[in-house]
């Protein structure tokens, strides 16, 4: 284990600085987004001299290595990716993936457990900062935990009063997440339900079926009741999803069907008014949390027409999406329809997963960054949560659904390795800050996928995809060009921070 650590902490190196030479450039005192600053009100001389560049790279010999190579600032307009911080768009709200079942029952049985856990959370590794939870169980569950809600009764008994209500089965997730607070106590949370209480639904059971209208107000307050009993445990959510998935509902794991009508009316006269009245106003609601194709191999419309409801609208807050159908340019048309008519809508890429039939680590992190990651962030996106944050190296534990899902780490019996979504993550997680704001970032060559964002303290972090041979990244930013080499079907992310300096 300690040559397993020192190994990861080497792939972590960053990268030395580089010097540049100096120009005279105009910026702004304030930061406004979605909208192009004014550059006339103020002049600020910026050092090219002391602007170091650093950079880090992963492909299918390198991971998240320093680069080297990088030239010094140059005066020039031509270039591979132009970069305009004055252009500012939304913030980004963070990466990491779901704590299910087994993703927690995994960390929590190994040796190595508290090192996994810093590991994932801590500032030394992948720096997670946005978590996924289901409420109640979904397929990643132990087959000793089993399916579950948290009202469960005997013979699907009517529990109007949620007298029952428990989330100590929970308690292994419960566990892990206080530990991972303890370490990044700033970390933000979406919880999505699976399934209503079987009792509540049409079939009476976890599989299948929709929930019966005559318990939308007490499935409203079942879902208050989480949100109150997961505070009370020092877990505040953020984000509460309605369903996951709610046009998928399986036979071996717990799933639970929506109409569009069904959910707008949910919403609108029972779970939004209840969550206000709670006091849980900061809560986000989230719609759809499903894939961008529906079943028929259209594009989904379904987050747009329940949010053509205005009083439903009021509720809600973001979008979830997933990945698991159609190709990119349906992914595309979708995001781009949805931001077009709900141009405030928070959009979240909520739920993707590798298997372990694709071993290939550039294959795989293609798939992530076209998808899930720099082309969704460009199209409004605020953060990703893959699936399970940590699996076993078959995939196997689960209860139904998927066989062979990997994580964004995988743990085995002598330690954990990080797969290939981790590697994408990391990317993310460790180099750009929460908050931060989305910038304007052009590519003149389509091979190379560019997302820029600017943070409080003057960083500016690019996160760039170059899909094929190896090939200069000539940066133009600010009348100034700066070549950071792009290996070969590589993630590379750059970064530079602006000194400070004073304004004449």
């Amino acid at each position: 284990m300690k040559r397993l650590l020192i190994l990861l902490v080497i792939l972590f190196v960053l990268a030395g600085a580089v010097s540049c030479a100096a120009t005279t450039v105009p910026t702004t005192a304030e930061t406004t987004s979605t909208t192009t600053l004014p550059t006339s009100e103020t002049t600020t001389t910026l050092d090219f001299s002391s602007i170091a560049v650093t950079a880090n790279v992963t492909n299918a010999t390198s991971s998240i290595a320093a680069v080297t190579g990088i030239l010094p600032w140059i005066d020039g307009t031509t270039g591979t990716i132009a970069v305009d911080d004055l252009i500012r768009y939304e913030p980004y709200a963070g990466t990491g993936a779901a704590l299910t079942y087994s993703a927690a029952w995994l960390i929590d049985q190994s040796p190595d457990r508290d090192e996994i856990i810093d590991y994932i959370f801590g500032t030394d590794g992948l720096n997670v900062q946005l978590i996924r939870l289901a409420i109640g169980t979904s397929d990643f569950t132990t087959s000793a935990a089993g399916h579950y809600t948290y009202d469960d009764t005997p013979g699907n008994v009517a529990d109007m009063d949620l007298s029952d209500f428990s989330i100590e089965q929970d308690r292994v997730i419960l566990d892990v997440l206080k530990d991972a607070l303890d370490i990044n106590p700033d970390l933000t949370f979406i919880a999505a339900p699976w399934s209503a209480p079987a009792w509540m639904k049409t079939n009476k059971s976890l599989y299948g079926g929709s929930l019966s209208s005559s318990y939308y107000n007490v499935y409203a307050d079942y879902l208050i009741r989480f949100l109150e009993a997961y505070r009370d445990e020092g877990i505040e959510i953020a984000y509460l999803s309605v369903q996951n998935e709610p046009y998928y509902a399986p036979y071996d794991y717990p799933g639970m069907l929506w109409t569009i009508d069904a959910t707008k009316i949910f919403i609108r006269d029972f779970l939004g008014p209840k969550k206000a009245a709670a006091g849980f106003s900061d809560v986000k609601l989230m719609i759809w949390d499903h894939n961008p194709v529906d079943g028929g191999g259209a594009i989904s419309d379904f987050p747009v027409r329940v949010l053509k409801s205005a009083e439903t609208a009021a509720y809600v807050g973001a979008v979830g999406v997933h990945c698991y159908s159609g190709d990119d340019a349906d992914m595309y048309a979708f995001l781009d329809d949805l931001h077009a008519q709900n141009p405030e809508m928070e959009l979240f890429m909520t739920e993707c997963t590798a298997t372990t039939a694709y071993t290939n680590r550039e294959q795989n992190m293609e798939w992530s960054v076209r998808r899930m990651y720099i082309e969704a962030y460009n199209r409004t996106a605020r953060g990703t949560t893959y699936w399970n944050l940590a699996m076993d190296p078959a995939g196997a534990t689960h209860l139904g659904g998927c066989s062979t899902c990997t994580g964004l780490v995988t743990i085995t019996s002598t330690g954990y390795r990080l797969e290939a979504d981790g590697y994408v993550t990391a990317h993310f997680s460790k180099y750009v800050r929460v908050g931060a704001e989305r910038i304007e970032t052009t590519s003149s060559n389509d091979n190379v996928l560019v997302v820029g964002y600017l943070a409080d303290d003057g960083t500016i972090t690019l996160v760039v995809w170059n899909d094929g041979a190896a090939r200069p990244g000539a940066i133009v930013w600010r009348g100034k060009k700066c070549v950071v080499p792009l290996a070969s079907n590589s993630l590379t992310t750059i970064r530079w921070t602006m000194p400070e300096t004073e304004t004449p």
